[in-house]
């Protein structure tokens, strides 16, 4: 590898992806809403609601997931995709992207509660879903399992949880170990493509010779 190829190939290792996978967690352990596992550069947000949710510990608990408490919330009403939802932000560190891949939580709606729900974030203004499925309302706990999603950024995103197609207000619906999979990168400083298109250049040049 000669001088140049060589200078190329460390910005381009420079701009490589750094941390992959599980990048945030809530669990809800300790009737807490802040995450319980967060990725180096990123920060997240504490799990909130449109209708001031608790954190308790239910009964039965998600068996399949941390096994303690989960946050609840009433009051959904509304037609798909809903007018209520849980909801979190996500911020990278500056000089960082994050791509989220998937993400998977547990469900427990009782027997009034939503029939449906709807991933959503402000990168659109919540007006499309990035994942969307049913809910059985019949008070057991299951799990989503891991959904695919595809949504990139480099600034603080919030997301929205929203539910839908409960026959009372009065409804409840749980979620617990809500998990978020993806990939934080290093955005490379303008200085840094400088650098890339000159040393590609000169590559080019130097072959052409």
């Amino acid at each position: 590898m000669n001088a140049c190829h060589g200078a190329v190939a460390a910005v381009l290792i420079g701009t490589a992806s750094l941390s992959h996978a599980q990048i945030a967690v809530y669990s809800f352990t300790g009737n807490t809403t802040a995450a319980t596992s967060v990725a180096a550069n990123l920060t997240a947000g504490n799990f909130g609601g449109s209708t001031s949710p608790t954190v308790t510990v239910p009964s039965p608990v998600y068996s399949a997931g941390s096994g303690s408490s989960a946050i609840v919330q009433t009051g959904w009403t509304g037609s798909a995709p809903g007018t209520n939802y849980f909801t979190f932000t996500l911020t990278p560190s500056a000089g960082y992207s994050l791509s989220v891949t998937s993400v998977s939580f547990g469900s427990r709606s009782t027997d009034t509660g939503p029939t449906a729900f709807s991933l959503r974030s402000s990168a659109d203004s919540y007006a499309g879903s990035l994942l969307g499925g049913s809910l059985t309302n019949d008070s057991n706990w299951y799990s989503s399992g891991n959904q695919s999603v595809s949504l990139t950024f480099s600034s603080a995103t919030t997301f929205r949880l929203y539910a839908s197609g409960a026959s009372s207000g009065g409804g409840t619906l749980r979620i617990d170990d809500f998990r978020i999979n993806g990939t934080l990168s290093a955005v490379p400083e303008p200085s840094t493509y400088a650098l890339i298109f000159g040393a590609t250049a000169l590559a080019f040049a130097i072959r052409r010779r």
